[in-house]
């Protein structure tokens, strides 16, 4: 099973959801963006502070402008402000707008860097800190990453990560052009030398988090929003 493929225009980000969801055996409900028959967030219960469950995918693959729950494992969930119709994949791993595609998971045992970032699927992991994780990730041939900013939120604290392809990386002979990024095997994705990627390692009640804002290519604008809408999350336990 190969790495997911991100490579699309800003501008086209709810068409994003076919490859994203390339490594699934199943097609992703409305993936090519078009109004859903239904209102997903109306099939959706409410939760307090004007909340909304994200509903699940095949309820609708739609949701408008809103605050929403998104489950993150077993005993995590995070509240996001979406401020645009978003695309749902894969219980929320994807969210994806108009100017950019958002993921988020935990970043377990099984997650790390690439072994080899121009051919291969496999992942050598990382763990089990959140240092560990940036270390690895700013040491990964084939990508350039500035230097950690600090990054709090309600419920997390970790560091923040802008990384792009190494300009000096020669991706001629990478499989499709393309660099493979950090992830677990089988959902990590391979990107474009156009890429630039938003990162935010983080530390959620003693269990490592992922999130990662993609746009490929970028403009001021879709990274802007991406800080907007990462800067809205909030993590919660959940029973």
């Amino acid at each position: 099973m190969s790495p997911r493929t991100f490579t699309a225009g800003a501008a086209a980000a709810a068409a994003l959801l076919p490859l994203l969801a390339g490594c699934s055996d199943e097609e992703p409900a409305n993936a090519s963006g078009s109004t859903p028959s239904s209102t997903a967030a109306d099939e959706a219960p409410a939760l307090p502070g004007g909340v909304t469950r994200l509903p699940d995918p095949e309820a609708g693959s739609t949701v408008q402008p809103g605050r929403y729950r998104v489950p993150l494992g077993d005993t995590l969930a995070f509240d996001i402000g979406l401020g645009a119709p978003t695309s749902i994949e894969g219980d929320g791993l994807y969210l994806a707008t108009p100017d950019f595609v958002l993921k988020t998971e935990l970043a377990t045992d099984r997650y790390g860097v690439p072994t080899d970032a121009c051919h291969g699927d496999g992942i050598s992991p990382v763990g089990p800190s959140v240092a560990d994780l940036v270390k690895a990730i700013r040491t990964q041939p084939g990508l350039q990453v500035d230097r950690p900013d600090l990054a709090t939120f309600d419920g997390a604290h970790g560091k923040h990560l802008r990384v792009r392809i190494d300009p000096a990386f020669d991706v001629s002979a990478c499989r499709d052009g393309q660099v493979n990024l950090p992830g677990v095997h089988g959902t990590n994705n391979n990107v474009t030398p156009a890429y630039i990627g938003e990162w935010w390692i983080l530390d959620v009640s003693g269990q490592r988090v992922v999130v990662q804002g993609m746009c490929d290519p970028c403009n001021a604008i879709s990274t802007d929003r991406i800080h907007q809408t990462v800067g809205s999350l909030a993590f919660t336990t959940v029973p």
